[in-house]
């Protein structure tokens, strides 16, 4: 948008004031993302419908999307896609650790994982270089005794055998969004090194300079991110977002308190990428559901339970989960972030008790994407909707992961 700006009819030319409401206008929003991750798949029998048709369809409202009623609007649902277990490994810590990877199945990369940089910090790198904060990983799994490994616990990764470790304290991730600066040195970063490093680069090597530019590169970045911290506080002042006390001890409202977080922190343009693990995978502690029942539940056992009691209440559980989803979607609309924001939730297994890696299910709200229920009949990865997803974001990626191209049809 140049400063002056012309109308011209007949040959005249008249120039006009520079209109700033003009210029906002035109600028175009800075597209988001959240991931909402949820374990042990979903009960098949409630969750789809009773006739698949291949293709794209109008949503239909099963027993267990009934929670979705009031934003079917803005809902597109994703069914068939497939990933590929690789043996050697924990079918639940795959599940987890693998949703999102960018490595194919085949590629082991992190002993008998495939864990690479996932989506989200593909994205982080390609969305939020201008924010305070790459991305932004949280966890709702409050338990202190925890026996599982990160493969069951993290689902973003910056690289082979580099998780991006959650943080599980609202109030920790509040002083992380909205903590004031409490001032820093007085002089760049970059500066209090470059004089060492100068000296340091006459002896080294050709490969070592290279690592050392590297080293500095990273210097430079960390700087920059600490100047866009520093200058995001004066800009926001007093968030509207009360500090919390701690971790809630209603289930929902922990659910729900985080998720506002990261809205707070997409609405104050602090980051654009956020994940969010709703419990590890294979999660043997009893999790208490208020308001469904009136003792804890062991979500990962029910899946492997026979009996229509077991079944019934798994039915309930992930209509617990699709109650916070459409809540997260309802707060996303009415901060005006739905239509630039792509939130998606899933699970990186299907069916719990059987561990079936295919016929996964994917929810998407927001973003520019069509509605209603595409289903994909056949060997189609997931990593086909990932790659879409990365494209839509303006990544020029022809791959990701095992995928065979872009799922046409689905981005308006």
């Amino acid at each position: 948008m140049n400063r002056r700006h012309f109308l011209r009819a007949a040959g005249v030319t008249l120039g006009l004031p520079f209109f700033e409401s003009l210029a906002k206008a035109l600028t175009p929003a800075p597209c988001r993302f959240a991931f909402i991750y949820t374990p042990n798949g979903y009960l098949q029998k409630a969750m789809m419908p009773e006739k698949l048709i291949s293709g794209h369809t109008p949503l239909s409202l099963t027993p267990t999307l009934q929670h979705l009623a009031s934003v079917k609007d803005d809902i597109t649902f994703i069914t068939g896609l497939d990933r590929q277990f690789v043996p050697g490994t924990g079918v639940h810590a795959q599940a987890g650790s693998c949703w999102l990877t960018s490595s194919a199945p085949q590629e082991i990369l992190d002993g008998g994982f495939p864990t690479n940089i996932t989506l989200d910090q593909l994205l982080a790198k390609q969305i939020s270089q201008d924010t305070a904060l790459p991305s932004l990983e949280l966890s709702t799994n409050d338990f202190t005794d925890n026996k599982e490994t990160k493969y069951f616990e993290c689902i973003s990764w910056y690289g082979p055998g580099y998780a991006a470790n959650t943080e599980k304290n609202p109030r920790a991730v509040f002083q992380r969004l909205f903590g004031q600066s409490k001032g820093g040195p007085s002089r760049s970063i970059l500066d209090t090194v470059l004089a060492q490093a100068h000296s340091l680069e006459k002896r080294l090597g050709s490969d070592d300079r290279h690592k050392l530019g590297e080293y500095l590169e990273s210097v430079r970045a960390t700087e920059q991110r600490i100047q866009r911290a520093e200058a995001a506080a004066k800009r926001i002042g007093k968030p509207t977002l009360p500090e919390p006390a701690g971790i809630p001890e209603k289930r929902s409202d922990y659910l729900r308190l985080m998720a506002e977080l990261f809205i707070h922190a997409f609405q104050n343009d602090l980051t654009r990428v956020a994940t969010l693990l709703v419990d590890p995978e294979r999660w043997d502690n009893p999790r208490m559901y208020d308001g469904i029942f009136d003792k804890p539940q062991n979500h990962h056992v029910l899946t492997h339970t026979k009996g229509d009691e077991a079944k019934d209440k798994l039915a309930q559980i992930d209509r617990f989960h699709m109650e916070f989803f459409a809540h997260v979607v309802q707060r996303l609309k009415a901060t005006g972030l739905l239509e630039t924001t792509t939130l998606i939730m899933g699970s990186g297994i299907s069916d719990g008790d059987q561990h079936n890696y295919g016929d996964l299910e994917v929810l998407i709200a927001g973003g520019n994407w069509k509605r209603g229920h595409f289903h994909f009949e056949g060997q189609r990865p997931l990593a086909d909707l990932w790659l879409t997803m990365i494209q839509s974001a303006g990544g020029m990626n022809q791959r990701f992961a095992d995928s065979t191209g872009s799922l046409n049809g689905l981005a308006l």
